[in-house]
């Protein structure tokens, strides 16, 4: 099978729930970022906050993109790990019911990787992760027929969290640059950036055709607490880049555009989870189906809107997601 866009990352089961601020501040944790914790510590944090509402759905941010990208119409395919456990069971199905391919769960008695999402009153999203069977994705599961049958790759940073997904990464960056297919990467979290930055900073500058990041991630990147100058150094690094801003919209520039600036698309906003990862998918949607750099930036500005006026990081798979109706919609604000 042919595919638009093949996706690697870290393969995990979202568990949402809405807190105050100050469960938050209780626990000392960093809000609106990305923590990695252990299953225990994890375990002790669902238990404090028994008896709440909480939604259950299949996450990871690449995922989330590529089955972003699925909704908008095009076919895409998922490296990832999951366990042979009932959270592994969900994740599969849910994949394949929106026709992302996908490998499947794993055997074994490891368990399938979990988020914990708690989102604020302002809609932010503070994630308290435990990898799980995702961290050992490991290159002999990157297999090279998917990917010399995509027109593009995209790749998480998260990855640089472990040697063997990193290694998985770099694998997978490999095979598509040797055969002549684009490589889009998201930086992910400044937690990955502040820890990881020089070896990310290579593996961009040496495979990295189109760079995702939000302004908090890449001033971290590039060091300076102005956006305008990190966007600045960054698009001297890579050919596309795209930086959301939240509610001041996203900036882009190419080869061939040197800044061009999208607004955000009016909405009320419940949760912020999945914002990057649906900008991205409609993003690369609009440029896999030759739309212009703007026009890609709108299709990404209507997706990042659309999975933050509801809970959780997936599109709705019946959502109005045309392309050609969105960019219409965006020429009447």
């Amino acid at each position: 099978m042919k595919y638009d866009l093949l996706g690697i990352g870290n393969a995990l089961v979202d568990i949402e729930v809405h807190v105050d601020d100050t469960f938050i501040e209780q626990n000392s944790l960093v809000k609106g970022g990305m923590t990695l914790f252990s299953l225990e510590n994890q375990q002790k944090i669902l238990k404090e906050l028994h008896g709440l509402s909480t939604k259950v759905s299949s996450g990871g941010s690449a995922a989330n993109t590529v089955h972003g990208l699925s909704v908008l119409g095009g076919k895409a395919f998922y490296f990832g790990r999951v366990a042979n456990d009932i959270y592994g069971k969900h994740y599969a199905e849910d994949m394949m019911s929106c026709g992302v391919g996908f490998s499947g769960t794993g055997n074994g008695s490891s368990n399938t990787g979990t988020c914990v999402i708690l989102v604020t009153p302002d809609s932010e999203r503070t994630m308290l992760t435990h990898l799980g069977v995702s961290s050992s994705l490991h290159p002999d599961n990157v297999d090279e027929e998917p990917i010399e049958n995509s027109k593009m790759v995209y790749i998480e940073g998260y990855l640089w969290t472990g040697e063997d997904t990193r290694n998985s990464a770099e694998k997978l960056a490999l095979f598509a640059k040797k055969n002549k297919i684009p490589v889009a990467f998201t930086l992910s979290d400044a937690f990955v950036v502040n820890t990881f930055k020089k070896k990310l900073l290579d593996f961009i500058q040496q495979n990295v055709d189109i760079l995702f990041c939000n302004e908090i991630e890449a001033r971290a990147m590039a060091e300076t607490e102005n956006t305008q100058e990190a966007f600045d150094v960054l698009k001297g690094i890579v050919k596309t880049i795209f930086i959301t801003r939240g509610a001041n919209g996203s900036w882009a520039s190419s080869a061939d555009e040197d800044k061009i600036a999208v607004k955000v698309f009016p909405t009320k906003a419940v949760d912020t989870t999945g914002a990057g990862d649906l900008f991205a998918a409609g993003a690369l949607y609009g440029i896999i189906k030759n739309y212009t750099l703007q026009e890609s930036s709108i299709i990404g500005s209507y997706c990042a809107s659309e999975v933050v006026s509801q809970m959780g990081g997936r599109m709705s798979v019946g959502s109005d997601a045309d392309a050609e109706q969105i960019i219409q919609k965006y020429q009447k604000l």
